[in-house]
């Protein structure tokens, strides 16, 4: 049966060949590096195994520069769960601050109240390539003097007040994972201005090792059979293999934290050069969605003043837990890649819950989107009709 997956973007097996092939005649780390540079408009750039291992950097690099005397880093109450386990492996306490179910950014008031003199960073989100209010939340941390790492793993391309996702605060990070607006299987870097916190980011890099060479022919093995099986008529065969963790979210603390692999930058560089194409597809495939749901009883989410998304996917709410797994059922029944996306709320996530700080606020908001958050694709491989048959499936089940 045809499949839409959930998230993906196309390649061609002749785009991976010459991509890896190419940065053997060429720095592809310091190509990608500048690109992405000049993209988030900053100087500086490092690339690394994967976004999870660089915001772990990230977090050491700013305990470095601080002396190790403030401990406390605060975080959205609804995000992927490697942003807290990269906490713990950085040795730092979680605080949590609660999520606006109408835009995905943070509660400003909540995060007002989570912020003291004492916190080390606040991390934003930027989820499905819709931006942040990342003005507000960076003048938030800054009265503070706290660091701001803004997290733009799934917002590459998207702006607010003409400042690109990443681009704020004082450190960016991007992902290359499967299903992000790069896909190399894995990878991430890390985007910094110059300071003190750039010159460490710069010594720590320097201090990680190369990838192994066979890590990166898996890798490239892996990306062949990912272009192959994105395509819609093989998905369905590749949503029923065993081992690939399809749609899962696991609390990971065991990962390799590594320099990128100068074979994957090749091919990265690439795609970086295309992610305006990738992401105009997506912004298409996106506003026919949300002018098909319009008047339907799914809440869409409001993006920010002056914010431009990507949607990586399009996010919308349901009125109930109960209505999204009907819809679910029936869109998967249809041959549509609808998600929950994150199960829990990163307050109600036992292994996070555990290392909370005492302080830390409940976050109503966050479990709100938890339960009631539902996801559609917006990739290239989405057929013209897809808002129509999603429109009428919503009808269908309401």
């Amino acid at each position: 049966m045809s499949f839409i997956a959930p998230a993906g973007t196309p390649l061609r097996l002749t785009e991976i060949a010459s991509g890896m092939w190419a940065s053997t005649r060429s720095d592809s780390l310091s190509e990608l590096h500048q690109e992405l540079a000049r993209h988030a408009g900053v100087e500086g750039c490092w690339s690394f195994s994967s976004g999870r291992a660089a915001m772990v950097v990230a977090l050491r690099a700013m305990t470095a520069v601080d002396g190790g005397k403030r401990r406390r880093v605060v975080i959205p109450g609804y995000t992927c769960y490697s942003v807290a386990a990269a906490l713990e492996n950085a040795g730092l306490t979680p605080v949590l601050a609660d999520i606006d179910p109408a835009t995905l950014s943070y509660d400003l008031a909540s995060l007002e109240r989570a912020v003291r003199g004492d916190t080390l960073a606040v991390i934003s989100a930027n989820l499905y390539g819709i931006p942040n209010d990342s003005p507000a939340i960076e003048a938030v941390a800054r009265s503070a003097g706290a660091y701001l790492l803004d997290d733009a793993a799934q917002s590459l391309g998207a702006t607010i007040g003409g400042r690109a996702a990443g681009g704020f605060g004082d450190v960016g990070l991007y992902s290359f994972d499967k299903g992000k607006n790069i896909p190399t299987m894995q990878g991430g870097a890390l985007v910094a201005r110059k300071s003190s916190l750039s010159a460490e980011l710069e010594k720590q890099w320097t201090l990680l090792p190369k990838p192994a060479p066979a890590e990166t022919v898996v890798n490239a093995g892996k990306l062949a059979a990912y272009s192959m099986l994105l395509e819609p008529s093989r998905f369905g065969f590749a949503r029923s293999l065993p081992g690939l963790k399809l749609g899962q979210t696991p609390y990971e603390l065991t990962y390799p934290i590594t320099r990128y692999s100068s074979a994957l930058a090749g091919l990265a560089v690439r795609l970086a050069r295309r992610i305006g194409e990738f992401n105009a597809t997506r912004i298409a495939n996106a506003q026919k969605l949300r002018t098909a749901l319009a008047e339907s009883s799914l809440q869409q989410i409001t993006p920010p003043a002056g914010a431009k998304p990507v949607y990586l996917r399009l996010p919308v709410l349901t009125r109930s837990s109960g209505q999204r797994a009907r819809l679910i059922n029936a869109l998967e029944e249809a041959g549509i890649g609808a998600t929950a996306s994150y199960p829990q709320a990163l307050g109600d996530v036992p292994e996070v819950r555990a290392r909370l700080a005492s302080d830390s606020q409940e976050t109503p908001g966050a479990r709100e989107i938890a339960a009631r958050i539902l996801t559609l694709p917006t990739h290239a491989y989405c057929p013209p009709d897809l808002a129509v048959r999603v429109r009428e499936i919503v009808e269908k089940a309401d």
